[in-house]
């Protein structure tokens, strides 16, 4: 009995571990992360290293991996600006913790989006609110999307960024991404506020255009999806608590528990 225990298990890390690097593209948080998925998508990884071990490389390492397999595939990779000298006072950022934001800026941001809410409760699965239920939802098999929900006209469509501050636009354009990942049934998969902030930023700096490379995204992500697999199995963790939850719109709620989001939707 305990060898077969031991058989299930080992059988489950690597079902768990291939379902999380199938959507590689869903995981990168950073330019680079990006462009590795690329290289992913068109099977060019075979001399980088795993993608858990290339996210705890620096910038500078990343690109100088990225570099020749990049231009074999037509991939105009954009090189980290070089950074001044550093002086005393000036922060740090640990290679192994690429996503250190200060704080205050992390919390700005973050107020325009997500209120706090009085006479709510988070019970189970599901999120009682002003008389209506919200039920937890995660990732959905094809076969329950709506119609050309993966077709090549769907798209993300994110805003364009005007005359609005960086605050304000990314407050606009986080709910329109939560909905259009939930739309091809990757609810289960989505990035946390503070990670698509830092995306913004990280894809500013280098001259990008963050609502094409959202675009490019939703398309690897689509191509993925309609060939693939994946669990709709939801749960919450046991330190989820409705302090971790804000609405998001009048339809869903988000709660975001250790780096990870739980989205909750109206029934």
């Amino acid at each position: 009995m305990r060898y077969i225990r031991l058989g299930i298990s080992i059988l489950c890390l690597l079902a768990c571990g291939a379902k999380a690097d199938q959507f590689c593209i869903a995981l990168a948080e950073t330019y680079y992360e990006q462009v590795y998925c690329q290289l992913k998508a068109k099977a060019q990884t075979k001399n980088l290293p795993p993608f858990n071990q290339f996210k705890k490389n620096t910038e500078v390492v990343q690109a100088s991996l990225l570099k020749r397999p990049a231009e074999r595939n037509g991939i105009k990779l954009v090189l980290p600006i070089k950074a001044p000298l550093p002086v005393a006072a000036a922060p740090t950022k640990s290679p192994n913790n690429p996503y250190t934001e200060p704080t205050p800026v992390k919390q700005r941001i973050t107020k325009i989006v997500l209120q706090e809410t009085a006479t709510c409760e988070l019970t189970g699965k599901q999120i009682h609110c002003a008389g209506r239920v919200y039920n937890l939802v995660g990732n959905k098999a094809n076969r329950r999307l709506v119609a050309n929900a993966l077709s090549e006209q769907n798209k993300m469509a994110l805003p364009v960024r005007k005359e609005e501050s960086a605050e304000r636009y990314l407050a606009i354009a986080y709910p329109e991404y939560i909905a259009k990942m939930c739309e091809i049934g990757l609810c289960g998969v989505t990035m946390t506020y503070g990670k698509f902030a830092y995306l913004y930023h990280d894809l500013q700096t280098k001259g990008l255009d963050f609502s094409r490379r959202f675009e490019m995204m939703f398309s690897f992500l689509k191509k993925d999806k309609a060939t693939m697999g994946v669990s709709e199995s939801a749960s919450i963790p046991a330190g989820l608590s409705w302090r971790d939850c804000s609405p998001l719109t009048d339809l869903r709620y988000l709660c975001e528990y250790q780096s990870r989001n739980y989205i909750f939707e109206a029934q």
